[in-house]
């Protein structure tokens, strides 16, 4: 009987003899690899080491790990919360959600292409627990879970990104390549702040100065995150800084001092019709204050837009808030976005420039993006433009 190799050894049992291989090594690191393996036969065994031996040589072997697929998450996850804001790191936390639900007992170097394939089906056709997901909410967990997996690669957890191999959905053919019918015309936002004036009930009333801000182009966010410390009414150019954010993630508010980005944070005049409208809201806020005296709970930096007694309203309660606006108005639904895209339009329309327009949105990219994604209507001019978007009735 021929020798065997010194990695090798032959061992016998009741159901036959095995060829169990052995590799021990140092990786680059400094750290001791050990592994042993069984095989049916010898040549198998040969194979594995052979192969074993030339990927620790090259680089690119990967050591046996039992970490879970819900492990590497949450280590993602515990990472990104440090260097993102807590709004983000939540947003995260829901994207990949799915993912942990529906493989996270299952070892990292265990999930394959199509175990990522099956869970883009599930939901995609709402069979899995999680019912039914758009395109816009699976690309972005396909996204981050592929950020996931690069990592592991990259520290040699696993041998290779099987995200990566995933392709992200297409937009349907026929789908336009943005939303461009969801903005009002110039006729339907005078009809939507008269019905918010004078003469109207006081639910309405009270709402106007929340339609007036909208339609200056606000995020849900900073609309919500808009304290009166930040208008100023009684300076000779009146203002209203945009920087802190209320955002509403699942089972919470998360506040945030800072802007969505850098850019993001910005100090706008308060164009004219708007100061009065402003001011009385000011008013009331404040008198409403001294009737509560201790009931009061606004504290002593209140919200914009709170509840009577005070707290702030929750962000969603501003889509309900622009729901029922557009009711009184008699004008058909559109999502509260919409009030960002008729502020960029109705200023491309007056003849803002781009930058300008960007500038005003708070848009990252100095104004490409923004007038790709948020302007429907093309414009030439450069004018005021707080005075561009004045709404006089």
């Amino acid at each position: 009987m021929a020798r065997l190799p010194s990695y090798i050894t032959r061992i016998d049992g009741p159901r036959g003899s095995r060829y169990e291989a052995r590799i021990n090594a140092t990786l680059p690191g400094g750290k001791r690899l050990q592994h042993r393996k069984r095989f049916r036969s010898l040549d198998e065994a040969k194979a594995w080491h052979a192969k074993t031996t030339a990927e620790l040589a090259a680089g690119t072997h990967t050591a046996p790990s039992d970490l879970t697929v819900s492990e590497a998450v949450e280590a993602w996850l515990a990472a990104k919360e440090v260097r993102t804001k807590p709004s983000t790191a939540a947003a995260y936390k829901f994207s990949l959600a799915p993912v942990v639900a529906a493989y996270g007992n299952t070892k990292v170097q265990k999930l394959s292409k199509a175990d990522v394939e099956r869970l883009v089906t599930d939901l995609r056709t709402g069979a899995g627990d999680r019912g039914l997901w758009r395109r816009t909410s699976i690309n972005p967990m396909l996204a981050r879970w592929r950020r996931v997996w690069a990592d592991l690669h990259a520290e040699g957890v696993v041998a290779r990104n099987v995200v990566a191999l995933v392709e992200p959905l297409r937009k349907p053919s026929g789908e336009p390549a943005m939303k461009v019918d969801d903005s009002l015309s110039e006729a339907e936002v005078e009809l939507l702040i008269k019905a918010h004036s004078d003469g109207v009930d006081s639910y309405a009333r009270r709402r106007e100065p929340f339609v007036h801000l909208a339609l200056l182009g606000l995020r849900r966010g900073e609309l919500s995150g808009l304290r009166w410390s930040a208008v100023d009414l009684s300076s000779e150019n009146p203002t209203f800084t945009v920087a802190a954010t209320r955002v509403a993630v699942t089972g919470r508010v998360i506040e945030q001092d800072d802007a969505k980005t850098a850019s993001s944070s910005r100090t706008l005049p308060i164009p004219p019709h708007l100061l009065p409208i402003l001011c009385r809201a000011h008013a009331d806020m404040q008198a409403n204050r001294g009737r509560l005296g201790e009931r009061w709970e606004g504290g002593d930096d209140p919200y914009l837009f709170a509840l009577d007694l005070g707290a702030p309203l929750s962000p969603r309660t501003l889509n309900a808030w622009w729901k029922k606006s557009l009711e009184d108005a008699n004008l058909p639904h559109r999502r509260l976005h919409a009030s960002r895209h008729t502020a960029a339009s109705l200023l491309a329309l007056r003849g803002a420039p781009v930058p300008m327009i960007a500038a005003w949105l708070g848009h990252a990219d100095g104004g490409v993006l923004a007038m790709r994604t948020y302007v429907h209507t093309p414009g030439a001019a450069l004018t005021d433009t707080a005075a561009l978007l004045s709404h006089e009735t």
